[in-house]
């Protein structure tokens, strides 16, 4: 009648950390889109990338939709969009990124800031 439990490793061990640069073609967005934000009540997320172009030094490149957690070490995951592009055009290139793909418990992590927001938003209509 014993079970064994299979323990569920934790999001943050999924983190996974690279340093990217992308030579003389401009900003970073203009080679990486960077999607969601606080506005939208979602993390931060990397969206098309133009891989011929990017350069990793240390680690791996990020995929598609890859949630953005901090930016040479300045947490990125509770700002706009357009914060969240300020702080990554303050430092110059390579910048370290952290990243982590999304998944179940993310999506319970942000389902619950977007209820909290909203029902601050009804709370202060009322």
């Amino acid at each position: 009648m014993s079970r064994t439990l299979k323990k569920k490793k934790h999001w943050s061990s999924k983190v996974v950390e690279c340093a990217v640069s992308w030579g003389n073609l401009g900003d970073f967005g203009s080679v990486v889109e960077v999607l969601g934000g606080a506005e939208l009540g979602q993390f931060p997320h990397l969206g098309q990338m133009k891989l011929d172009v990017l350069v990793c030094h240390v680690g791996k490149l990020p995929y598609y939709g890859d949630v953005l957690l901090e930016v040479n070490g300045t947490p990125v995951s509770g700002l706009t969009n357009r914060d969240t592009l300020a702080v990554i055009r303050h430092f110059r290139e390579p910048i370290r990124l952290k990243t982590v793909k999304p998944g179940a418990s993310l999506l319970s992590v942000v389902t619950a800031a977007v209820l909290c927001y909203l029902s601050s938003v009804c709370k202060e209509r009322l």
